[in-house]
């Protein structure tokens, strides 16, 4: 028997196709701003530096605007509200990101392009970078590879939404080439496939904010332990 709850539309999948890959490109302009280099500006390197962070921030204020704009009327249930079952599926998706961290870290290259990219803005705005890492990428990642891809993509095939919305995650962390680093790949792909099971289960975009925001948290409480910043 064919399924009629969602009508194929092939011009509404191509044009949330282009919108998606807009709001991906959007989404990833505002720290863009910050990976230019003394090199790169010479003389300029001064005055990039001073203004630089507020061009980013303003970019980031209306890239926010608009992908949560879009996200509000992409998604095609009603928000639950948080319950002592969400808070428990919140736990075990934390619980689950650290054991994929704990099994995968210690085998990743010491660096990898996307590393590289968060060292570069570092050395531009760490404040914006911790901010950005903490905040705001749990917020607008989630909205777009969970809220947004998740109710215009494979409605009626959750898990085939779940794994792909995991690999899409991963390949933009990774893209994927002969060098790329595939343990690291791998991890990014797993964290996406665990929070679209996280949003899919409590049907709440909060609920897997929270849990990238406690994975990236971690990370970083971790990496700052392991490099000494941080003594006990």
């Amino acid at each position: 028997m064919k399924n009629t709850k969602n009508t194929y539309h092939p011009i509404r999948v191509i044009f949330h196709i282009i919108v998606f890959l807009g709001l991906f490109i959007l989404e990833q302009l505002p720290l863009s701003i910050l990976t230019l280099t003394k090199k790169q500006l010479g003389t300029k390197y001064s005055a990039y530096q001073n203004y630089a962070p507020i061009a980013t921030i303003v970019l980031l204020i209306i890239a926010a605007s608009i992908i949560i704009f879009v996200f509000k009327r992409a998604q095609k249930f009603s928000t639950q509200k948080f319950t002592k079952s969400t808070w428990m599926i919140v736990g075990l998706g934390t619980i689950l990101t650290l054991l994929i961290n704990v099994a995968t870290v210690p085998f990743m290259r010491s660096t990898n392009d996307n590393v590289e990219a968060l060292k570069l803005i570092a050395n531009n705005s760490m404040v914006i970078l911790i901010i950005f890492t903490i905040f705001v990428a749990p917020i607008l990642e989630e909205i777009l590879f969970r809220g947004i891809f998740m109710n215009w993509f494979f409605v009626d095939r959750p898990f085939l939404s779940i794994l792909i919305s995991g690999l899409l995650f991963g390949y933009v962390h990774a893209p994927f080439a002969a060098d790329t680093d595939w343990i690291y790949a791998l991890s990014k792909i797993l964290l996406g496939i665990v929070l679209a099971g996280v949003y899919y289960r409590t049907k709440n975009i909060k609920a897997d904010i929270t849990v990238h925001f406690l994975n990236n948290l971690l990370a970083i409480l971790g990496g700052a332990i392991m490099s000494g910043v941080i003594l006990f």
